[in-house]
C-alpha cells in the first residue's frame, strides 16, 4: 500500500478567519522558498488576491451591506481558487515528498491509500474564449484529488500540419485541478491552436492525450 501524500487545494468552505490564517502560512512559506523557484499561479497574483479579499472581508464586517457581502464572497471564491491552482503546483513539484510539501504551508493530508497512475484524459474539446484570441480547454475528468497538467501549441503556417509532428512546438506546461474551464490566452487570430492534457497523483504521471486543435477566432 503506498501513501497517498499531498498538498490539500480545496479553500472554499472555509470559515473566512481560517481561510485567512492558511493563506498567510502559505504566502509566507512559499515566499523565497528555493523548492518553489516558479510558482502557479504567481505569489504576486495570489497576495493581490489576499489584499482583495481582506478589504472586502474588513469592510463587510462593518456595513453589513448586501453589495459589501457579494463582493466579499467574490473576492473569496478568487482567492480559494488561486489557492487550489498553487496547490496542484505545489503537488506536481513535490511529488509526495513530505518535507517539500510541508514547506509550502499548505495542509498536508498523510492517509494512505491503493492506487496508480492516472489514465489517459478523453473527450479534450477547445471552444472559443470570450474574447478574441482566447480559447477554453475541457476534458473529461479523472476523479477526485487530481492535478492535469496540460499544454499548447501555436501553428501560423498556411500548410497543414499533425498534432505529432516534430514541427509544432509546444508552450511551458501549465497546471490545473479543474477538468472544466481551463483557458488559454493572448493567441495570434486565425491561428491553429493545440491542446492535450495527462493527469498526475501521488502514484505516477499518465500518458498525453490525443490533441485537439480550433482556429482561433
Amino acid at each position: 500500500m503506498m501513501s497517498y501524500i499531498r498538498a490539500l487545494g480545496s479553500f472554499g468552505t472555509h470559515k473566512d478567519s481560517k481561510m485567512m490564517v492558511e493563506a498567510e502560512v502559505i504566502l509566507s512559506s512559499m515566499s523565497g522558498n528555493p523548492r518553489f523557484p516558479d510558482p502557479i499561479p504567481s505569489l504576486a497574483e495570489v497576495e493581490s488576491s489576499y489584499d482583495e479579499y481582506l478589504a472586502h472581508l474588513t469592510r463587510a464586517e462593518w456595513t453589513r451591506g448586501r453589495v459589501d457581502r457579494a463582493l466579499k464572497r467574490e473576492s473569496k471564491a478568487k482567492l480559494a481558487g488561486l489557492l487550489g491552482e498553487l496547490a496542484a503546483y505545489v503537488n506536481y513539484v513535490a511529488k509526495g515528498e513530505l518535507s517539500i510539501l510541508y514547506s509550502s504551508g499548505f495542509p498536508i493530508f498523510t492517509g494512505r491509500k491503493k492506487g496508480k497512475s492516472p489514465d489517459v484524459p478523453i473527450g479534450g474539446r477547445l471552444s472559443d474564449g470570450h474574447v478574441s484570441g482566447e480559447v477554453r480547454f475541457d476534458f473529461a475528468s479523472l476523479g477526485r484529488d487530481m492535478t492535469y497538467e496540460y499544454t499548447y501549441a501555436i501553428w501560423t503556417s498556411a500548410e497543414e500540419v499533425q498534432p505529432e509532428s516534430p514541427e509544432l512546438q509546444w508552450e511551458k506546461s501549465l497546471f490545473t485541478t479543474r477538468s472544466r474551464n481551463n483557458l488559454i490566452k493572448g493567441l495570434p487570430s486565425r491561428a491553429i491552436v493545440f491542446a492535450k492534457v495527462r493527469g498526475i497523483n501521488r502514484h505516477g504521471v499518465g500518458d498525453w492525450s490525443d490533441a485537439v486543435s480550433l482556429i482561433v477566432r
